[in-house]
């Protein structure tokens, strides 16, 4: 197969599978320097792509006018079309592409339209299923290279003024919201990590996205004679990932913030029930997977509990904060 000019990525949402797609670029970049690497993605999650070195531009899916999007697809005449998505919103796309490879997931019905398909990725780590599309195409060296986001020197100087003088210990971030109930370690469990952490010495920021101001505000107000445990509220993801940045240790459900601190860099200890770690969070040490082993309907993937939801419950913030502890000793 010859080497392609022009290339084409598909991962329409949500924030952290997009941030997961990530190192298909740099790997196709590294490949095939001189070629063309486009990225279509829905507008909302765009923004984290910015400044992305191994991409040539970033295409925005059009969903009111979903033809203009098909139009300028079939325009750039790509050679390859990678599309991680594989959805009834992307496909369509990819059929009337005119690209003579087109790489997805088997996926019923729609399957049939790729001239390349594997198996959509499982139980493994995400980032290497997701190359099993680049593998069906060339070689590729061995391993998956981090997930990362591309900050600016302005957007780090922007992130300092959200936080408050503090001492000079590392900054503890927590990350508590999570949109689906079942998937969200109680509120009560994090504002007894922050007063640990406080009590530590530790400066701990309790970050929250938009409509989570309440939630996040209730939390800091039950943690009695608390003095250095603030709300941080940044105004976009980009804004949120240099945020992140400043802390050295981030505790947090499996949600999409997540995802940013891990793309940052940081170290996490992240409380997994419903969902499995396995697909999420790379196995180099620096991240930490929390969950009460032994009950049967871990990894249920249900958004709301049918039980008593034993498998956050039943996890002690003291089990937690004795990992994040452990964690954050072994990164300095």
């Amino acid at each position: 197969m010859a080497d392609p000019k022009r290339i084409l990525i598909i991962q329409l949402k949500r924030a952290g599978d997009v941030i997961i797609t990530t190192p298909m670029a740099e790997m196709l970049r590294r490949r095939f320097p001189q070629a063309r690497i486009d990225f279509l993605v829905d507008p909302h999650f765009s923004i984290v792509l910015l400044n992305n070195p191994y991409l040539t531009s970033i295409l925005r899916f059009d969903r009111r006018r979903p033809w203009k999007t098909y139009l300028e697809v079939r325009r750039n005449r790509y050679d390859w079309i990678l599309d991680f998505q594989s959805s009834p919103r992307s496909v369509p796309l990819v059929a009337l592409s005119g690209a003579p490879v087109k790489a997805g997931y088997r996926v019923k019905f729609w399957g049939r339209f790729f001239s390349h398909a594997v198996r959509r990725p499982g139980r493994e780590l995400m980032s290497e299923g997701k190359r099993g599309l680049l593998d069906l195409l060339a070689d590729f060296p061995k391993g998956v290279p981090e997930r990362r986001v591309f900050l600016t020197d302005e957007e780090r100087r922007n992130a300092r003024a959200l936080f408050p003088p503090a001492d000079s210990a590392p900054w503890i971030g927590l990350i508590p919201p999570h949109r689906h109930s079942s998937r969200r370690w109680p509120a009560r469990y994090f504002a007894d990590v922050a007063a640990r952490w406080e009590r530590s010495g530790h400066p701990v920021a309790l970050f929250c996205g938009p409509g989570e101001r309440a939630y996040i505000e209730a939390i800091r107000a039950s943690i009695p004679d608390s003095k250095q445990v603030y709300v941080i509220e940044p105004d976009t993801l980009r804004d949120f990932a240099a945020a992140l940045e400043r802390c050295r240790l981030f505790v947090t459900n499996d949600n999409g913030p997540m995802h940013l601190a891990i793309a940052v860099g940081k170290p996490t200890v992240v409380v997994f029930g419903p969902t499995s770690p396995a697909a999420v969070l790379p196995a180099d040490g620096r991240h930490r997977a929390m969950r009460l082993e032994g009950l049967s309907c871990l990894e249920c993937n249900l958004n709301v509990c049918p039980f008593n939801h034993e498998c956050m419950e039943q996890l002690s913030p003291a089990t937690v904060f004795e990992a994040s502890q452990t964690l954050l000793t072994a990164a300095q």
